[in-house]
């Protein structure tokens, strides 16, 4: 079980609890020039929009990425993330691979305990981000990816790279509830088949490794018509094969019901109580 934490209290993830959901359109480097340009006058408004809209929609977290050339990264990091932790006060994922943007926002983040996305299997990658975990008590988001396989096409290539990821986390003292695997949503229209490798990898995940997991789940529809149909479809399907968080677009109709309904129906939700808690609060 994973534990993170904001000012509104705790939330837990893990095998045999419900799904957390990650609202993933705070990405800058995504947004309209609109938006950019609105960031770089040093205004906050459309992004805080964006993550406002999620959690009225009933996402659990928020993903912020800033990595953009005409954004001082370093600087904007821990501005937004303390903007919308203040804001709606959900726990925030930091999506950065740049140690000092992420030391400003930790820091900025104290005492919460937030989740860095994402640390790969890479040595230059585990020793740049896992002391700064460390020193925060941060939770990371481990990309099997890098060290052994280059980007593993196999349920035993990526395990063997989790393993990396998870002895280097041993050896910074984060323990191994503080380390959730990616098992690596590829889109299916340029890897045909590659959906059943990512089940595959998210139960030996459970079995073998005895770790959280997360996908991104907007690379499920990437290049075909109404991606984000082929997303929810990719995340129902997941959750029964050991998905616990996923991040997704909170745009996507019926997300919200349908990621309910499944957590009750694997019974990751008992008596589907979280299912009728948002069915009373739509009412």
């Amino acid at each position: 079980m994973t534990i993170l934490t904001s000012r509104t209290g705790s939330i837990e993830f893990g095998p045999g609890l419900p799904t957390l959901l990650i609202n993933d359109q705070l990405r800058v480097i995504d947004q309209s020039p609109e938006v950019l340009a609105e960031l770089q006058e040093g205004r906050l408004d459309r992004i805080l929009e964006l993550a406002r809209f999620g959690h009225r929609v009933g996402v659990d977290a928020v993903d912020i990425l800033v990595n953009h050339p005409g954004l001082d990264e370093v600087v904007l990091l821990p501005r937004i993330a303390v903007a919308v932790h203040d804001e709606i006060g959900c726990p925030v994922s930091l999506d950065s691979r740049n140690p000092a943007a992420l030391e400003a926002a930790l820091a900025a983040l104290r005492p919460y305990k937030v989740l860095i996305n994402s640390v790969s299997a890479e040595t230059a990658s585990l020793e740049r981000l896992l002391p700064l975990a460390a020193r925060y008590g941060a939770a990371v988001v481990g990309m099997p990816i890098g060290h052994i396989h280059g980007m593993p096409k196999t349920v035993e290539g990526r395990l063997a790279e989790a393993r990396v990821i998870l002895e280097a986390a041993g050896r910074h003292g984060i323990p191994r509830e503080d380390v959730v695997i990616d098992a690596l949503c590829l889109a299916s229209s340029a890897e045909p088949g590659s959906m059943r490798v990512t089940l595959d990898t998210l139960c030996a995940l459970h079995k073998e490794l005895g770790v959280a997991t997360i996908l991104g789940i907007g690379n499920a529809g990437y290049g075909m018509p109404d991606p984000t149909r082929i997303d929810l479809a990719y995340l129902l399907a997941a959750v029964p094969w050991g998905l616990d968080a996923a991040l997704v677009d909170p745009a996507t109709p019926g997300l919200i019901e349908s990621a309910r309904a499944v957590d009750f129906l694997v019974g990751n939700d008992p008596y589907g109580k979280r299912y009728i808690q948002h069915f009373r609060a739509k009412k």
